[in-house]
Order: structure tokens, then C-alpha cells, then sequence
């Protein structure tokens, strides 16, 4: 089950490496022939634990391939009655078109969160995030989309973890 404590791991400060794919392989599986494009850049993460827990605050900046800076600010927060986890996400880059939390719980190590959204065509997107690898010094996030309804997904970003010492 699920507790206050299951993001605890990632209180402090982090380097990130990011790896994200790009243009139209990153909303959509790419064609059998077809391979996907991967960017990668550099982000540093400071976590902070609030409300005696119950929520955690991240403090997310990147420098994009591009040289844009990105700054985003994340909460997830912590419902003892249900025992699960609503995360948010903003950042620089464009305003919220849709500022609903994912939901989810921890088991046996491992984080899953997910919400479906709609695309701006009206398509629904189930979109889902993944904490796990997680030690002492390390964790990994990963994020898919679905539009089948979560029979398949498109991983379609890759955070790695590492401790700042």
C-alpha cells in the first residue's frame, strides 16, 4: 500500500539525464522501417518535502538541445484516505492546457501514475508516468502515451536519477 513516505527517495538535490524522443515519434509509435529520434540534455532537480510529507515540491531546470532553458515546478501530494499520489507539472515552455493530476500508488518499488487527457484533435491520450530503479542515489522516470486505451504504450521519455554529492 501506498504512504507518505514513498517519494522520500527523491528529497535532495539531483543531475538528470533526460532522453526524449522527437517530432512525430514522440506522440506515436514510428513505422517498423522507421527509427526513432532521441535528443538528450542535462537538468539539474531539487526536491523538497512539505506539510509534514505530504507533499513533495521539485524544482526542475534543463537546458534544451536548442539552448532553451526550461524551468518547471512539480507537486506531488499525498492522500491519506485514499492512499494515493496526485503529481502536477508546469514549466516554462507553454502555459497548462490541462492542469489535472496524474494519480497513482507505489507497490513492491515501483511508481505508476497515469490520467487520460485530450488531444487537441479530441482524441483521447492516456498518458503515464513510471518511477522505479529506485536506491539510495538513484532513480529513473519514465513517461508513455497510450491511444488505444493502455493495451500499448509509447515510452516516449526517459529521466535517470543521479545524487548530487
Amino acid at each position: 500500500m501506498s504512504g507518505a513516505n514513498d517519494f522520500a527517495f527523491l528529497i535532495g538535490s539531483w543531475n538528470i539525464h533526460n532522453k526524449r524522443k522527437t517530432g512525430r515519434s514522440f506522440w506515436a509509435d514510428h513505422e517498423p522501417e522507421e527509427e526513432a529520434t532521441w535528443e538528450e540534455f542535462s537538468a539539474i532537480d531539487l526536491v523538497e518535502k512539505r506539510l509534514d510529507g505530504r507533499a513533495v515540491v521539485e524544482h526542475y531546470e534543463a537546458t534544451l538541445p536548442s539552448g532553451e532553458i526550461v524551468k518547471a515546478l512539480s507537486v506531488k501530494a499525498f492522500d491519506p484516505t485514499t492512499h494515493r499520489w496526485s503529481i502536477t507539472w508546469i514549466d516554462t515552455r507553454e502555459g497548462p492546457d490541462d492542469f489535472r493530476p496524474l494519480s497513482g500508488t507505489f507497490q513492491d518499488g515501483v511508481g505508476i501514475f497515469s490520467q487520460v487527457i485530450e488531444t487537441p484533435d479530441g482524441k483521447p491520450l492516456h498518458v503515464r508516468y513510471i518511477w522505479d530503479h529506485i536506491t539510495a542515489d538513484a532513480a529513473r522516470w519514465q513517461q508513455a502515451f497510450s491511444f488505444d486505451g493502455g493495451t500499448t504504450w509509447n515510452t516516449n521519455f526517459l529521466m535517470q536519477f543521479t545524487r548530487r554529492k
